[in-house]
């Protein structure tokens, strides 16, 4: 790997002036608004017009009937609630059928008259602000058209709309692979070795979320392993279950460093500065593996040391693995394909043929379309069946069915879509499977990204860019190596909750790395430069388990999971539980990138 391979930037002379000065200011406010949303109550009379309108429309979900209602206690039902839900439906279902729309009609009225009488409000956050912002800098003439362009389309080697594709790409396959239920089942053969000893489950579960994480990412692992685990912690009656969640996220999260289909931030780099996939895992895997095993005992005697965090006896469930796989053809498929993209990207990339306008989409996007394909076919098959078994209903949609002893929870989620409740759309019908995985796509994350990157964009538009690096420069030469480590490894953590989650960060210190190589005319030493880079791409990773949720887009995800599974952890929880492990890992992951940089390069 040598230094011709990066994408300099352009040396920028423009001044700081006004226009500069607005556009920092945009974008810090718009982070804080992300990471602190602010809810702004409308006027009462603009609150009842739009709820008289969407209930005109009927396009707010409709309220469930009292036999469907699930309360946070009920998600995991013994028997006896299950008796008493089973008698309230058989009653109502004897009802006439002039009782029963009556019942309804006062059921819409009283939704009717609460809503008009629900204030609503406007909330300045992760999907608002950085639209916003984008905008504010754009009427201000602070940016121009090119900006945004280069916000999507991208330059110096970093391309957007590649990240963002690689990101929904596997979203969807993982969600695919999630409704099979492998993971699950995987899982839960796992968590049947450990029997009933709480200890031998912790030590087999950060085993199992490590080895699947090296292997398939953070957002694969985050998006299957988190409901698994809701669902486990109950069947298994563990009365905290913070140790087992937050295990599987920090080690999801660090294990994501080692290959760059992992992470976007990862993308961001090895595109920045021309490294290949293959090149990037080399120089990750050693960092990674030290940094992994230094976990385990900082997780298991230090951070979750208390009494009853890891029980010593716990109930377990009386589940058969071999029920949890519900489709078994679509795990085979659907994972023999997710890495098959790993390997050929690995492959295409240490020969160079993911550069230009080809780049990761031509890998990530195709795989996604053959699964979308497959789901689509397999509901076609599924009802055809249906048809001839004669139990197919036209309206009927796909709901969690009640979990019992000798049988996994389905993977469905626990609350219906909008399109269940209002008794499913014609697309619904016919794809339930796949309907019911786009809808749970991160697709708000999209336009949040792309805002991101044109923020980002814009203060390299307004000169900030140049300045900083510059001051990198200036730190360089007075830091040396350790400087650069020490110092990158910092900025890029803090970076991750100030910036935009981990990948702003990583493409603005990207581009501050990119600025200082063009300032130097690329006479810089490779010991310092990819020092810095690997020590960003460490802070970057290990920066998702910090002090916020949005460090990162795993972060957010992993609370949307948690918030459908009735589980609410704070701010001030998050933080509490990662800031030891942060510190530890940062601190090993660093010195080994310092290391390596000093043996693989001379002075």
């Amino acid at each position: 790997m040598a230094g011709e391979g990066i994408q300099e930037l352009p040396v920028d002379n423009r001044q700081i002036d006004a226009r500069s000065i607005v556009t920092l200011i945009v974008f810090f406010v718009v982070n804080a608004l992300v990471i602190f949303p602010l809810s702004i109550p409308l006027p009462y009379f603009l609150s009842n017009a739009l709820s008289k309108l969407f209930h005109r429309n009927k396009s707010a979900p409709a309220a469930p009937r009292s036999t469907a209602t699930k309360t946070p206690a009920a998600t995991e039902p013994d028997e006896k609630s299950r008796t008493v839900v089973t008698a309230g439906a058989s009653t109502e279902t004897s009802a006439s059928p002039a009782g029963a729309r009556d019942v309804e009609r006062e059921q819409e009225k009283a939704q009717a008259g609460a809503a008009l009488s629900k204030r609503w409000h406007f909330t300045l956050g992760l999907e608002t602000a950085p639209v916003i912002g984008v905008i504010l800098l754009l009427a201000a003439t602070c940016i121009d058209g090119e900006v945004l362009r280069d916000g999507i389309v991208g330059r110096g080697g970093v391309r957007p709309y590649d990240i963002m594709t690689l990101f929904i790409s596997f979203a969807y396959i993982a969600l695919s692979l999630d409704r099979t239920n492998l993971l699950r089942y995987l899982a839960f053969i796992v968590a049947s070795k450990s029997a009933s000893s709480g200890r031998k489950l912790y030590i087999s579960f950060f085993s199992f979320f490590s080895l699947l994480g090296l292997i398939v990412g953070n957002d694969p692992l985050i998006l299957s392993g988190t409901p698994f685990l809701a669902h486990f912690s109950r069947l298994a009656s563990i009365p905290d279950s913070t140790a087992y969640l937050f295990t599987q996220f920090q080690t999801a999260n660090l294990v994501s460093a080692l290959l760059v289909s992992s992470n976007p931030t990862n993308l961001v780099l090895t595109s920045a500065f021309g490294i290949s996939f293959l090149s990037y895992s080399a120089w990750l895997a050693l960092p990674t593996i030290a940094s992994l095993i230094v976990l385990f005992p900082v997780l298991r005697w230090v951070v979750f040391r208390k009494e009853g965090m890891i029980p010593r006896k716990l109930t377990p469930p009386t589940n058969d693995p071999a029920n949890a796989l519900h489709d078994p053809w679509g795990a085979l498929i659907g994972g023999g394909l997710f890495l098959v993209t790993i390997i050929c990207l690995i492959a295409l990339s240490a020969v160079g043929k993911l550069e230009g306008v080809e780049g990761v989409w031509t890998v990530t996007a195709p795989a996604a379309i053959l699964i979308l394909i497959r789901d689509a076919v397999h509901d076609l098959m599924k009802r055809k069946e249906g048809r001839k078994e004669g139990s197919v209903k036209p309206t009927a949609t796909r709901t969690s069915p009640t979990p019992s002893p000798s049988r996994s929870p389905s993977p469905a989620p626990t609350t219906a879509s909008p399109a269940q409740a209002a008794g499913g759309t014609i697309f619904h019908r016919l794809f339930p499977t796949v309907t019911d995985i786009v809808t749970h796509l991160p697709l708000t994350l999209i336009p949040f990204a792309f805002a991101m990157f044109m923020l980002v964009e814009s203060l390299q538009h307004t000169g900030w860019i140049r300045v900083w690096g510059g001051w990198w420069a200036a730190w360089a030469d007075v830091g040396g190596v350790p400087g650069c480590v020490w110092l990158m490894g910092m900025i890029s953590v803090i970076g991750c909750n100030i910036f935009g989650t981990n990948i702003g960060a990583t493409v603005l210190l990207s581009r501050v790395l990119q600025q200082w190589v063009s300032i130097r005319s690329g006479a810089v030493s490779n010991r310092q430069l990819y020092g810095s880079v690997f020590a960003l791409a460490v802070g970057s990773n290990f920066g998702a388990y910090s002090f916020v949720f949005p460090a990162s887009l795993a972060g957010l995800l992993w609370r949307h999971l948690l918030k459908q599974k009735d589980m609410v952890i704070t701010r001030k929880q998050f933080a509490k539980w990662n800031w030891v492990s942060l510190i530890v890992t940062m601190i090993v992951g660093c010195l080994v990138v310092a290391g390596e940089v000093c043996v693989m390069y001379e002075s």
